[in-house]
């Protein structure tokens, strides 16, 4: 029973079945990288126990470094580490084990894999820092993911010589999850200005948040839309862009709880434009 409740709270501590939902933009990399096609079956899997082990890694060490600070929100307080159902040592030995997965699997793709391995690191580490400095903090998460893709491209292509299409579907990536995460922070408003915690919705209050947000969003339709146009994209391309444009539209709908515009329906607005590039 107790290995059972350590196992339920690793899972629990790193979200890692939210790793699913990020794949549809690796594959995406990995698509373009390969040629229009999937690369190699081994090379999937390699990228996906990359994608599982970052994931593991970058979660665990935001919920390390804020551990003090989801102790005073009401929302998070039931968190593993502020609630005492994990201490230090096992987090930062979950962490570990995320990383390593993360290298090894690098290390396996060979090539440009493990020397560009630690780029990703950096804002996996410290993105969950940048609140305490800026309310720009939002755009360190759409830093993180958005340079999945490109690693996927390497892996599948062999190389770095980039192609404007993963590299502006790097930048979908980034603008979709920025403002996605804005629309996110919307619920910890109160709580943020009460403990000097930055964010744009503290800063700019719900409706200048949401503006931002909105902004970061048309930017990622606008890239998408080069994107399909730049891969000759046929109706199936047109269609899932469309399917995108109305997940994003339904974030802004004043009659959906906040909680469920981040999720399901940013998540579903990503994987929709994910699969417009990856059906042109």
């Amino acid at each position: 029973m107790k290995t059972e409740t350590t196992l339920k709270n690793i899972l629990n501590f790193t979200k890692i079945e939210h790793t699913a939902f990020s794949l549809p933009l690796i594959f995406t990399g990995a698509w373009l990288g390969a040629g229009n096609r999937m690369p190699a079956l081994n090379v999937i899997l390699l990228i996906v126990v990359a994608a599982v082990g970052a994931r593991v890694f970058g979660m665990s060490m935001n919920r390390i470094f804020d551990r003090h600070i989801d102790r005073l929100n009401p929302r998070t307080a039931n968190r593993e580490l502020p609630a005492g159902k994990m201490d230090l040592a096992q987090a930062l030995t979950v962490a570990g084990c995320g990383l390593l997965l993360y290298l090894s699997a690098c290390w396996a793709l060979g090539g440009w894999c493990p020397i560009l391995a630690p780029i990703p690191l950096i804002p996996l580490l410290g993105y969950s820092l940048l609140k305490r400095f800026t309310p720009l903090c939002h755009f360190g998460i759409g830093l993180c993911l958005s340079l999945a893709p490109l690693g996927a491209f390497v892996a599948a292509s062999g190389h770095t010589r980039f192609t404007w299409p993963v590299l502006l579907f790097s930048g979908f990536v980034f603008f979709w999850l920025s403002g996605a995460d804005i629309i996110y922070a919307l619920m910890d408003i109160n709580h943020d200005r009460s403990h000097n915690i930055h964010s744009i919705p503290a800063r700019l209050g719900f409706d200048g948040a949401l503006r931002v947000a909105g902004a970061a969003h048309l930017t990622a339709l606008g890239i998408l839309i080069v994107v399909v146009r730049m891969l000759n994209g046929g109706l199936t391309a047109w269609i899932m862009l469309a399917v995108a444009a109305v997940f994003f539209a339904l974030m802004y709908v004043p009659a959906i709880p906040v909680p469920k515009r981040f999720f399901p329906i940013s998540t579903l607005a990503g994987i929709a434009g994910a699969l417009a590039a990856m059906v042109a």
